[in-house]
């Protein structure tokens, strides 16, 4: 059995010819030691399907319960009651060639009827010889019982879980489109505070306000980009979770994946906004530089100004008593200027 691909590339959408005639699904349910359960139900007519086909799936729904509970291995349930001993055979040995995870058993509620039971004897050593993973035969949903708690199976097994397959898409499709929006947005996020961090300060006072306000302007179109995927997530979260006041089971899944991604957002929302603290502080103190250097040209430019006043005055002493007293007063007012 391969390897768990914990970076499985495949959505809902990528296996859902597959995965629409429900040839397996995880409904939420759990074993007593709290390995996940996948189900490949009782749907007589499925037709065959590929090893690449089965691949893609099996692999694809081995990544849906978290990352722990996938370490403890798979409990297959296996019904096939009203089907043939040949597709038991075509799956199992599927499973034993390739699964991209441990099994720890299979429970197979068998095949019925009296040509079925005619094939026990090939059943019985093809699976203690063939097979490198334990599989437990079942005759009835009591027997099942015997090993996974009636709240932990489908109601199609006898169990309490009602489980909509069609709807289980639909909800999964929607929670990876908002997976994928939140990527999206992640990224938008860190393009934006990587370009701001690398932009050129202008070296004056008019294009470093422009450069601020486009630098506004931009966190503000984002933070709105941001607001209202935080807000669709919300309204979906509410969609999924419906009425009841407690979580059903099967849509478990759903919500703890809609909260991991909302919370996920928030956290880079949160990243963000310290980024941009410390970058406006930096584009004020630029601002604040640029407004000192232009000052301090005017006062560097006023001040020659006035030196060359002061030398080309100094030069003229003056002949009369007036003159005199001209030169003082104009001195007077240059010394009060140049205090200010």
């Amino acid at each position: 059995m391969g390897e768990m691909d914990l970076d499985c590339p495949l959505s809902v959408l990528g296996v859902a010819e597959v995965l629409q005639t429900k040839y397996a699904f995880i409904s939420g349910g759990k074993a007593r030691n709290g390995a996940p359960i996948l189900t490949f139900p009782d749907v007589p007519g499925i037709p065959e399907i590929t090893d690449e086909q089965y691949k893609k799936v099996v692999t694809y729904l081995c990544t849906i319960p978290a990352l722990y509970e996938v370490e403890k291995g798979f409990v297959i349930v296996m019904d096939k009651r009203n089907d043939g001993w040949g597709t038991v055979k075509s799956i199992l040995l599927k499973l034993s060639a390739f699964f991209p995870t441990h099994i720890q058993v299979v429970f197979l509620l068998q095949p019925v009827g009296f040509f079925q039971r005619a094939f026990a004897d090939f059943r019985s050593k093809f699976v203690k010889e063939e097979l490198e993973f334990k599989v437990v035969m079942c005759n009835s949903h009591e027997e099942l019982f015997e090993h996974i708690d009636p709240s932990q199976l489908t109601k199609d097994l006898g169990g309490d879980i009602e489980y909509d397959h069609k709807e289980w898409i639909e909800q999964r499709a929607a929670s990876e489109k908002f997976s994928t929006n939140i990527n999206n947005v992640t990224q938008a996020l860190d393009q934006l505070a990587a370009r701001y961090e690398e932009t050129e300060i202008p070296n004056d006072v008019a294009g470093t306000e422009a450069l601020i306000r486009e630098h506004i302007q931009g966190r503000k179109e984002l933070l709105d980009d941001l607001n209202s995927a935080s807000n669709h997530g919300e309204i979906l979260l509410n969609c999924v979770k419906g009425n009841s006041q407690e979580i059903p089971l099967v849509k478990l899944i759903h919500v703890v994946a809609l909260e991991r991604l909302l919370t996920k957002l928030e956290q880079n929302k949160m990243q963000f906004e310290m980024f941009w603290g410390r970058h406006e502080n930096k584009l004020r103190q630029c601002l604040q530089l640029r407004q000192f250097e232009e000052e301090f040209k005017l006062i560097q430019y006023a001040s020659e100004r006035n030196l060359e006043w002061l030398e080309s005055s100094m030069l003229d002493v003056g002949e009369t008593y007036q003159q005199v007293e001209g030169l003082m007063a104009d001195f007077e007012v240059f010394e009060k200027k140049a205090k200010i």
